[in-house]
């Protein structure tokens, strides 16, 4: 950059990390000059690759060769790093190093006296008139880098709570998904309850404060929610407390579907979240004086996809929240056989495919969260045993090597005489189950059991 004429300084969370002994794992810079011009002229002489961001505020991005970090190049705003400085949000953010080995901390808020009490405090009156995103950004700073808003913080983020649904749906979800991840999911929602914060980004969970449930439960559905975010929480950290002899398979899944930002942590808490989001509008009192929430895991499927909709989630992390919720009921229908036969279990499997272990996790943090009176110690150890049993087969059934089938669907359709529809679906996926119990061996058998079928199901 001193060969581009362009004087720059580390700045924000860079430099925060770097002084609480951290590896940043992206530099934040500000350059005096044009950052699209210094930003080009690093990429070259590192070999990664330039990305413009925003032509409008001149902000770009340089990505190393790897693809293991980023370097964001911005403008400098108000004439002096000072001045750059004082339009930022919290003070511990508003700290500048020079690239320069004898340059010094340029610190005009006492942002560094800050980060040593791990204090969170406003660099001025104004930053979520500004930007009303650094609100939800106070709350991320609490979580993840250990810091406490101080009480004059606490109070301005309190009286402009309502300014959080302004910023572009897209901006919010990139500080909701960070925030509501695993293992703090819980956490982050109780904070943005106790700020004011929760009732305007997501009022449906708002709404199941105060819903009663029946003697199987011990919580409102608002607290058995938090305490299934919890559970499934703790499971994530440590899964060989619940499932020891596949743990180091659902860390190894964990870290292979955490790509993108909306990642396995997100999806994860996120369903915890919606599981039971429609009971309110599902609840009705039977006979017997029971509360029941018939299809609340239909409808909360459907609550989850307009709510990702409306932060404008992409289409992956949108489906599968929504296949989480519509499914967390499927094991209890499993359990409910007492001890579940050889098809009943692969009939789950096929169902929850292809999220089976979410699933499994989803139930075991369910049942954990439930403790009324009705609940008893054996039916908890009950539905520990068959979790994970079907964990067990689960991992078994995915790395198993799929034999070829027997008959496809075209040649189905040809022998039957079918046009293309759910028909022919039904009957593939019933002659592979019997042939996985080893019912079925060749295809004039699987014809003979598809004829059968197409009478019932035609």
């Amino acid at each position: 950059m001193d060969a581009a004429g362009v004087r720059a300084w580390l700045v924000g969370g860079t430099l925060r990390d770097l002084l609480s002994g951290l590896e940043p794992a992206d530099i934040d810079l500000v350059t005096e000059g044009d950052p699209v011009a210094a930003a080009r002229s690093f990429a070259d002489s590192i070999g990664g690759s330039f990305v413009l961001l925003s032509e409008e505020f001149r902000t770009c991005r340089v990505v190393t060769a790897d693809h293991r970090r980023t370097y964001d190049f911005t403008a400098m705003h108000g004439g002096s790093i000072t001045a750059d400085l004082g339009h930022r949000d919290f003070t511990v953010n508003a700290m500048a190093r020079g690239l320069s080995p004898d340059t010094g901390l340029i610190d005009p808020f006492g942002g560094r006296d800050d980060l040593q009490a791990r204090r969170l405090a406003a660099v001025s009156l104004s930053i979520f008139r500004d930007d009303p995103l650094r609100l939800l950004r106070a709350v991320r700073l609490e979580l993840t880098a250990g810091l406490d808003m101080d009480r004059k913080l606490e109070d301005m983020v309190r009286g402009q709570a309502v300014l959080a649904a302004r910023p572009a749906a897209e901006r919010t979800l990139g500080e909701l998904v960070p925030l509501l991840q695993l293992p703090h999911t819980a956490a982050a929602v109780r904070r943005l309850d106790d700020l004011g914060l929760l009732a305007v980004l997501l009022p449906e969970l708002c709404s199941l404060r105060g819903i009663k449930q029946n003697r199987y439960h011990h919580l409102d559905v608002y607290e058995h929610t938090l305490a299934h975010a919890e559970t499934l929480a703790r499971i994530a950290v440590e899964p060989a407390a619940f499932f020891p002899e596949e743990a180091e398979k659902i860390i190894r899944r964990r870290r292979r579907l955490a790509d993108g930002a909306a990642g396995w942590d997100f999806t994860m808490g996120f369903a915890s979240l919606m599981h039971d989001i429609a009971k309110p509008c599902c609840a009705f009192t039977d006979k017997d004086g029971q509360t029941r929430f018939f299809e609340h895991d239909r409808r909360g499927s459907e609550m989850a996809r307009r709510i990702l909709a409306r932060f404008k989630a992409g289409a992956r992390v949108s489906r599968t929240v929504s296949f989480l919720v519509a499914g967390h009921m499927h094991f209890e229908g499993l359990i409910q056989a007492g001890v579940p036969s050889r098809r009943a279990r692969l009939r789950y499997l096929r169902a929850t495919h292809p999220f089976s272990p979410e699933l499994i996790m989803m139930s075991v943090a369910d049942r954990l969260s439930v403790r009324g009176p009705l609940v008893s110690a054996d039916d908890i150890q009950r539905h520990l045993r068959l979790a994970r049993e079907m964990m067990d087969l689960s991992f078994a059934e995915e790395e198993a090597e799929p034999p070829p089938r027997i008959i496809n669907g075209d040649e189905l359709m040809k022998e039957l005489g079918l046009e293309p529809g759910p028909v022919v679906g039904r009957i593939l996926g019933f002659i592979e189950e019997e042939r996985r119990l080893g019912n079925i061996t060749t295809r004039n058998q699987a014809l003979a059991v598809a004829r059968r079928l197409r009478k019932e199901l035609t």
